[in-house]
């Protein structure tokens, strides 16, 4: 962020230091513990492991043998790298970061993006998702009582996908027009493919399956579901009496469309949004199927704050 002004500048940073505060000293209240994750990361294994993100947005640093590394595009999966190989069983970890991810932007400059953020590790029960998602929803009540936080359940979009016959390029387009909710595209792409009426009928309503839990099990009930749907559906209802249980019935919408930049999740998915906040404050979700790439199936679950942009939005409260 570019200022003219040096008080600026320095005021900026009080209201980000502030701000990590804050959240840390929540981290801390709830027993997590501090870890500052691996900066480099390998850059073939790295776009393997995440294909959603492009090449281009990475960060490349060429090392001393001319090895090929980037920067940290992601916190969770440098922490992921370095701690599931060595895993020991019955192990549990929660753990915070308070730290940078690096992403290359059209004007072919760096971005340095500040997060903070938990991982709970070892934890496979409906406790470990409830007790994550209620410390989000702590952190946004701290923030803003005027928060939304929007969930789902990564098995809903996998179960449809996986019954959709198309080769993976195709199905890569059709999750990146959902992606970013641009429904007329997405509906002139589908008329082109070979879908049966089931899952063009889904497709071509996909965008409208938000709202309160009641609505949109309602509205998702009226068309095809398999077994991995429904199973998103089951879980997302469970989740969703405990939160309401704790008083935040108000605060809650489901999004059965919402598909994360970081393609790694097979559960429960949420975002945080502050008011005037056309970008999510919190990205988060289950990714147990993820650590197994790295030797060890663990049960995982985390999220990220962007403290740049929630830094912004609180100084323009400011002013």
């Amino acid at each position: 962020m570019q200022y003219l002004r040096i008080e600026d500048e320095i005021n900026y940073s009080k209201k980000r230091y502030e701000i990590r505060k804050t959240i840390e000293s929540i981290f801390l209240h709830e027993g997590y513990i501090q870890m500052e994750p691996p900066t480099f990361e390998d850059f073939d294994r790295y776009t393997y492991l995440n294909k959603r993100l492009t090449r281009e947005s990475m960060v490349k640093v060429i090392g001393g043998g001319s090895e090929v590394f980037i920067l940290r595009p992601d916190i969770t999966t440098s922490i992921i790298k370095s701690l599931i190989p060595r895993w020991q069983k019955d192990l549990k970890l929660k753990l915070f970061y308070n730290s940078t991810v690096y992403r290359n932007q059209e004007s072919e400059s760096v971005k340095e993006i500040k997060q903070m953020g938990v991982e709970y590790l070892g934890e496979d029960s409906l406790k470990a998702d409830k007790e994550v998602i209620l410390l989000a929803l702590k952190i946004l009540n701290e923030l803003n009582d005027m928060f939304i936080l929007e969930m789902s359940s990564s098995k809903y979009i996998n179960g449809l996908f996986n019954k959709i016959d198309a080769e993976e390029n195709v199905k890569k387009q059709l999750k990146n027009l959902i992606y970013r909710k641009n429904r007329y595209e997405l509906m002139s792409f589908i008329e082109d493919l070979n879908l049966s009426k089931d899952i063009y009928d889904i497709l071509a309503n996909i965008m409208d399956f938000q709202g309160s839990i009641e609505a949109v099990e309602y509205k998702i009930k009226q068309y095809y579901m398999n077994q991995e749907m429904e199973e998103a559906l089951c879980e997302i209802k469970s989740l969703n009496e405990v939160i309401e249980s704790e008083g935040y019935k108000d605060k809650i919408q489901v999004d059965m469309s919402m598909i994360t930049e970081l393609d790694y999740y097979d559960g429960l998915i949420f975002k945080g949004y502050l008011p005037n906040s056309y970008k999510a404050i919190i990205n988060g979700g289950r990714y147990d199927s993820f650590t197994k790439m790295f030797g060890n199936k663990v049960p995982a679950i985390g999220f990220c704050i962007d403290i740049d942009e929630l830094t912004e939005m609180k100084s323009k409260e400011v002013d």
